[in-house]
């Protein structure tokens, strides 16, 4: 179990690192925050990836993703 555990972390710490890097969030930051906090830090995630892009371009820009 603690095993699982481990391995959780640390998957979850190497996704956060590569999408903080395609985001243009804090790799090290994120990496850090998902080998501690594992998948549980996703909603976190989106809401400051979401803040970033409203930050850029506004509340009212619509972003059409494929």
């Amino acid at each position: 179990m603690l095993l699982l555990v481990g391995v959780c972390s640390l998957l979850s710490s190497l996704f956060f690192y590569c999408q903080a890097l395609s985001n243009g969030l804090g790799r090290r930051r994120w990496a850090l925050g998902g080998l501690v906090f594992g998948p549980a830090l996703w909603p976190m995630f989106c809401m400051k990836k979401r803040m970033k892009v409203n930050k850029a371009f506004g509340f009212n820009y619509l972003i059409f993703r494929a």
